[in-house]
């Protein structure tokens, strides 16, 4: 397993997971200012579903392969179902901010797998 002593972190990964926080950021405070009628079910949910973003986000920054691939998995599975139930009914508010986090999120997923993060990511750790 990498970790960040092992190598220098490429810039593109470093950049990543900037956009990674920040699309949890904004996901936590639509969530917690932007929707009337919030119950404790979809609270706990979009709670439970920040904690995974964030600690797959620091396994990220800490060189985890698997972590940068949970990533993958848990955008892909985003966009089907926004793809299958699209924003019909959807506020505005949730529309902007999906069009804001999902470019986000497709970038930080481009940077993750260029060249120089997939050397970062392939490298041996530090014994």
């Amino acid at each position: 397993m990498q970790n960040v002593t092992s190598a220098e972190k490429p810039r593109s990964v470093q950049l990543a997971v900037l956009l990674i926080w920040v699309s949890i950021a904004v996901d936590a405070l639509t969530t917690l200012l932007g929707n009337d009628g919030l119950t404790g079910d979809t609270l706990l949910f979009n709670g439970v579903m920040l904690a995974v973003y964030g600690v797959v986000n620091l396994m990220i920054a800490s060189g985890r392969n698997w972590a940068r691939i949970v990533y993958s998995v848990l955008v892909a599975c985003e966009v089907a179902l926004l793809l299958a139930f699209g924003l019909d009914g959807a506020s505005d508010l949730d529309v902007l901010v999906t069009s804001f986090t999902l470019p986000l999120e497709a970038w930080s997923l481009i940077m993750l797998f260029g060249a120089s993060a997939d050397k970062w990511f392939a490298a041996p750790a530090a014994e």
